[in-house]
């Protein structure tokens, strides 16, 4: 566990991160951050993402973790960790510091509130055909990678991770994954030959009802008719 010291709170009590030390840990994708039957003291997520897995449970029952959320509040109650962690990108998480008891309700509360949105949100990747639950999954990750004047650009999963999170195939995950490259919804990003980090195209984000920068509605039915 690492020690850390309890900064001073902000104007919003209910700021998980203003409760959190300087420390920040870093995990490799693919990376095992806890595991179930532990004690995890509890984390934010401050980038990347994980996939949260039930012991021997099957891909149907894991759910996806995102900046904001607050992990491992079993232990505000006694309880140890109850599922697998995983980085499926790289990820950064910040330990919570020592927090007045009064605010254990408010973080359960809070963590139940997140919970119930990210299951709303997972359906889009269960539903649907392949292309569009993939499409949805790497347009999930690149909203909360960026700021509101950066370009939309994420890291991409395993193949592994894409399958089981989108209930597809591997092999299905990289065939849309080329697709995707070879129309130019995304392309590299970064110096390193990897291609693990994309960018997200504009007509990428205007199929799923986005629009993009510098879009108005009366370009939507030329955009689409172009792409189609």
């Amino acid at each position: 566990m690492i020690a850390i010291s309890r900064p001073a709170p902000s104007s919003r009590t209910d700021d998980l991160l203003a409760w959190c030390g300087a420390d920040r840990e870093r995990f490799r994708r693919g990376e095992l951050v806890f595991r179930p039957g532990r004690f995890q003291w509890p984390f934010v997520i401050v980038a990347g993402a994980m996939r949260l897995d039930l012991p021997a449970g099957d891909d149907s029952a894991l759910q996806l973790a995102l900046p904001g959320d607050l992990l491992g509040i079993e232990q505000l109650i006694g309880q140890p960790q109850s599922t697998f962690g995983r980085a499926i990108v790289e990820t950064v998480i910040a330990p919570l510091g020592a927090i007045p008891e009064a605010m254990h309700q408010n973080a359960l509360i809070r963590q139940l509130v997140a919970s119930h949105r990210r299951a709303l949100e997972q359906a889009r990747l269960r539903f649907g055909p392949a292309s569009e639950r993939i499409r949805a999954l790497l347009l999930m990750l690149a909203q909360h990678e960026r700021t509101p004047d950066e370009p939309m650009c994420c890291e991409l999963p395993r193949l592994s991770d894409i399958a089981a999170l989108t209930d597809t195939a591997p092999e299905t995950a990289s065939r849309v994954i080329s697709s995707l490259r070879r129309s130019g919804l995304i392309a590299s990003s970064g110096e390193d030959d990897t291609q693990r980090s994309v960018q997200i195209g504009p007509l990428m984000r205007l199929r799923a009802g986005e629009m993009p920068p510098g879009m108005t509605r009366s370009r939507v039915g030329v955009a689409r008719a172009r792409s189609a």
